[in-house]
């Protein structure tokens, strides 16, 4: 029996990947963007940054342990529970066969103090503050100190923040694109397209 073709039915088979770190990283451009409009306010655009800044970049440690090293990163969660993002960055540099950051210096530093400061938000305290201080008459000291956010927080470190996890991430992009051709790497590791998708259409019998 032929059907007509108001009758026919079709299956449609999909697959795709959307690009979580690349969402983030979106984040963080349009952070910064804000607060250089609108400097009113702009400790809040760059504390947004800076955290969202350690997001992307364990995203795209996940993304790119996924291609590269699946049997690996199947079991992440337990394999780097108490290195966290640091552990993961070291094993990617051993798989795409690059040096370790140097330790205590940029960009290695940055991620240490992001995750200080994305760690002080996950698992806020009350900041508890005694001082003692010596002034001379008439250069009394401000009533109140820097907040927690204004000693952690600024355009300088929320600008340091992004450029050193955008070089840590083309790094890596750069050596495992080299390394494993085939991984089905996009050209770019923070930048570029959110999502991809394929699908197959066929006539139901």
């Amino acid at each position: 029996m032929v059907r007509s073709p108001a009758t026919r039915r079709f299956v449609e088979q999909a697959s795709g990947e959307e690009f979580i770190h690349k969402a983030v990283w979106l984040v963080v451009k349009r952070q910064l963007e804000h607060a250089e409009k609108h400097p009113k306010g702009a400790l809040l655009d760059h504390l947004v940054s800076m955290v969202f800044c350690s997001h992307a970049l364990e995203g795209y440690a996940n993304f790119l342990g996924e291609k590269v090293a699946p049997e690996i990163w199947k079991d992440e969660r337990e394999l780097f529970a108490r290195t966290g993002l640091m552990g993961k960055l070291e094993a990617l540099d051993q798989i795409c066969g690059l040096p370790h950051l140097q330790r205590g210096r940029r960009p290695w530093s940055t991620i240490r103090e992001l995750k200080r400061l994305r760690d002080g938000i996950a698992h806020p305290r009350t900041k508890v503050t005694r001082t003692t201080t010596e002034y001379m008459d008439g250069k009394e000291p401000p009533l109140f100190p820097k907040s927690y956010f204004e000693e952690a927080v600024s355009l300088a470190k929320a600008t340091r923040a992004a450029e050193d996890v955008a070089a840590i991430a083309d790094r890596l992009h750069a050596a495992a694109a080299n390394r494993f051709p085939n991984a089905g790497l996009l050209p770019e590791a923070l930048e570029g397209i959110l999502s991809m998708r394929s699908t197959t259409a066929s006539l139901k019998e």
